[in-house]
């Protein structure tokens, strides 16, 4: 028996409302921490509270999911930068991809919840991965030989947890929101400069509008 047109715009619904809720959950926990609530996370998704119970059961559970789905970002990264030809340039990559993915920005809360088993194992496994990555590419000669694993990771937390974008995109305004990751890109090229044993001269697209700083202030 096949599924009505009926069931399949239901399915279609809580599937936006299953994807709004968990990007409204991640700039929620990245902006409050421990202390965000299911309202400001219903409020932020545009949907009830009734909509996030039948989902989760609270914020923990919504926590594990945004884990498990960054973890399982994390592993793809890191096989697909460990895959590349030349290890520097995949570790660029990696920092780019995962910079821009917000990794970092859950790591304050652990107190909520942890990995599944499974899932912790393959994460480990990707670390590891990750740690022989950076060793190739201190090798290859592309990264600063004074640069670790966990100077990288640091680095992708920071970056990540920028709310230049978030704030901007709070503004509903596409060009601004394009500006901004731009220029997000931009501060990525910066930093990978200065990871770099020979710094490249250039710098992707153009300077960042003093807009950005201003648009986010009421005047």
């Amino acid at each position: 028996m096949g599924v009505s047109k009926q069931q399949q715009a239901r399915q279609a619904e809580v599937a936006r409302n299953d994807e709004a809720l968990l990007q409204a959950a991640r700039r929620v926990f990245a902006r409050d921490g421990v202390h965000a609530s299911v309202n400001a996370i219903a409020e932020a998704a545009g949907v009830g509270v009734g909509t996030l119970y039948r989902r989760y059961n609270g914020k923990a559970a919504l926590y594990e999911r945004l884990l498990v789905l960054s973890n399982q970002q994390w592993i793809a990264t890191v096989r697909t930068a460990a895959d590349h030809p030349d290890p520097w340039q995949g570790l660029q990559n990696l920092v780019v991809e995962s910079v821009e993915y917000g990794q970092g920005t859950l790591a304050p809360l652990g107190r909520l919840t942890s990995l599944p088993p499974q899932m912790a194992g393959l994460a480990a496994s990707a670390d590891r991965d990750f740690a022989v990555l950076v060793d190739r590419a201190h090798e290859c000669g592309g990264l600063r030989r004074d640069v670790t694993a966990t100077d990288v990771l640091l680095l992708i937390e920071q970056l990540g947890r920028s709310p230049l974008v978030e704030q901007i995109q709070d503004l509903d305004d596409p060009a601004l929101a394009t500006e901004a990751r731009a220029a997000r890109r931009r501060l990525i090229a910066i930093a990978l400069g200065g990871l770099a044993a020979q710094p490249r001269a250039d710098l992707p697209g153009p300077p960042p509008a003093q807009r950005l700083l201003t648009a986010r202030w009421r005047t």
